[in-house]
């Protein structure tokens, strides 16, 4: 099940998703490379060498593996996602922190990308709103994506709940047909209307 189905309120579905970009995995493949090329260069380069090579290859294999289960935990914990009402963001395993906003109070989202970010498709993503902290969010994959998605769920929301409200029809407006006999009559009274006219209006008013 979706770590997010669970909160879902009726009518909502989860239409974009977003996580953190394998990126993250490089200083692990990095320390690796280099655990593999440091440890067969000493092994060539004599007796005294492989000892050395006995210690430092172990060495950076260990923290090459601490670098890639770090990276496994942060990407797996991070998760982004974007309902027809609300924007997710969750990061965590044990402690978790969670962000919930809503379509409403989302003032914008920016996306900032440098040369190998575009290549890779990853980038920063800042959501500013009245219910967001402006946080960046580092190396979030195909965040141009997660962006348009925002902003056309946005734009769907506005327009939902934005729909002109249907005139009331004339018929149903009361009216006060009274008080407009006793102005009419008091025309009349002030010999602005004869009485012909007074006739004619009272029976508009009437509806006769």
């Amino acid at each position: 099940m979706s770590s997010f189905a669970k909160d879902l309120m009726a009518g909502e579905r989860i239409v974009q998703r977003a996580h953190v970009a394998w990126v993250i995995y490089l200083p692990a493949m990095l320390v690796a490379v280099l655990a593999v090329g440091c440890t067969g260069f000493l092994l060539r380069a004599g007796e005294d060498a492989r000892d050395a090579a006995r210690i430092l290859g172990p060495l950076l294999g260990l923290s090459a593996l601490y670098l890639a289960l770090s990276a496994w935990v942060r990407r797996g914990s991070a998760r982004f996602a974007v309902t027809n009402k609300r924007v997710f963001i969750r990061y965590g395993v044990l402690r978790q922190r969670s962000t919930e906003i809503l379509l409403s109070q989302v003032e914008g989202i920016t996306v900032t990308q440098g040369f190998w970010a575009r290549m890779f498709d990853y980038g920063t993503v800042v959501i500013e709103g009245t219910g967001g902290d402006a946080e960046p969010y580092l190396r979030i994959a195909t965040p141009l994506a997660f962006r348009r998605a925002v902003q056309e769920q946005i734009e769907l929301y506005t327009q939902k709940n934005s729909a002109p409200v249907p005139p009331i029809p004339a018929e149903a407006v009361p009216t006060d047909r009274y008080a407009e006999l006793l102005k009419l009559d008091g025309l009349k009274q002030k010999g602005i209307l004869n009485e012909d006219e007074f006739q004619r209006e009272k029976r508009r008013i009437l509806g006769a």
